[in-house]
């Protein structure tokens, strides 16, 4: 199946798990759940009830508007969420000049750059149908030479060419409503298991509408558990394809498939472990490898550009050394990999397995040494 039909067909799917979910909470809210409270009394009063369960408490047209309205709403939130906690970035920043650069080559508006203050090295793109913003952490530009940052940007714009930005954005903040949907219907178990665990707001809800909490647990959560699952699907058959996608599209723009590749094999040993929220971690997904969503102070460009942050190691690698390194890395010869159990390297629900990725690369590599366009 070509890389478009994929896309198009998730993109269907996730269209109409939106819609479905829609449809479910109005049913639920709006026909089941009162069919339950007014049947009851009914049943205990006559000894019979009737009702007609296949309606919706509003018309098909007020659906398709509100599906319609809740997709453009995670396209302006989840915009807005991840980018809350940064700062403008600044335009003379060296790694702002690289996209810029990059932006030209491949034929994209120059998005906007920020680089945030964190030791976690994190690179991710988030967007909308207009525009997009590519964050790029401190901890990131420490690590990497230029060559090997160049890469990575590099795979950030590719994703902007690909046109799959805003859809990743609306992906993965549809996995969170769906993950956060089910964990709130389960109110009611949550305030029997572990009373002391519940939230403030849970606390209220349990004492003021604990009939609804509960027949929200008994009879909508089964109707949302279906969808954190099939929503978890489509992030990850999305994320995997556009995470190949954007490689081979960086390789392309950069002609050094090896510079992305130990970059790749850099920032896996660096991440830190998931974090035990899975409904926050699904947000990995936009990152070039699964970090954390970084946040911080605004770095303003000054004489420690990226350029100046190159080591001794890394910055006179030749692509013979290059190769070495990444064969040794895929063999498991070297001490590090026994400490990179972060999901990373056997792939995880966001990412491709990074040595797949860095198998792939290595061939592009072999295929441009021989002078044959990939």
């Amino acid at each position: 199946m070509s890389f478009r039909v994929r896309i198009c067909s998730v993109l269907a799917v996730l269209v109409a798990v939106n819609a479905l979910f829609v449809v479910a909470l109005l049913w639920a809210y709006g026909v089941f759940v009162p069919w339950v409270v007014a049947g009851t009394i009914v049943f205990l009063r006559h000894g019979t009830v009737s009702f007609d369960l296949l309606q919706l408490p509003v018309s098909w047209p007020t659906v398709a508007v509100l599906v319609g309205l809740f997709l453009m709403a995670q396209i302006y939130y989840g915009y807005r969420r991840v980018l809350s906690g940064t700062t403008r970035g600044d335009a003379d920043h060296e790694a702002a000049r690289i996209v810029r650069r990059l932006a030209m080559t491949a034929d994209v508006p120059e998005p906007t750059v920020r680089v945030v203050d964190s030791d976690e090295p994190s690179c991710y793109t988030v967007g909308r149908f207009t525009d997009a913003t590519i964050v790029v952490s401190s901890g990131l530009l420490e690590r990497l030479d230029p060559a090997e940052l160049e890469a990575v940007l590099a795979h950030e714009v590719a994703h902007i060419a690909n046109r799959d930005v805003t859809l990743m954005t609306i992906t993965t903040l549809f996995v969170e409503i769906a993950d956060r949907a089910y964990h709130s219907a389960q109110l009611a178990r949550r305030a029997i298991t572990n009373p002391d665990g519940l939230s403030s707001e849970g606390r209220v809800a349990v004492t003021w509408f604990l009939p609804l909490v509960a027949l929200t647990y008994v009879f909508v959560a089964p109707l949302l558990w279906v969808f954190p699952t099939i929503a978890d699907w489509a992030t990850r058959t999305l994320s995997h394809t556009r995470e190949f996608a954007a490689d081979a599209g960086a390789a392309r723009m950069t002609g050094s498939p090896l510079a992305l590749a130990t970059a790749l094999t850099t920032l896996a040993g660096a991440t830190t472990a998931p974090t035990t929220d899975l409904r926050v971690a699904k947000t990995r997904a936009l990152c070039i490898v699964p970090t954390q969503l970084v946040t911080g102070t605004s770095v303003s460009g000054d004489s420690s550009a990226p350029a100046d942050v190159e080591t001794e190691t890394t910055a006179d690698l030749t692509t013979a050394q290059r190769r070495e390194e990444l064969q040794t890395w895929l063999e498991g010869e070297t001490p590090a990999t026994a400490k990179r159990d972060t999901g990373t390297g056997a792939g995880t629900g966001t990412h491709p397995p990074v040595e797949r990725r860095v198998e792939r690369l290595q061939d592009l590599a072999a295929t441009l040494e021989r002078g044959v366009s990939p």
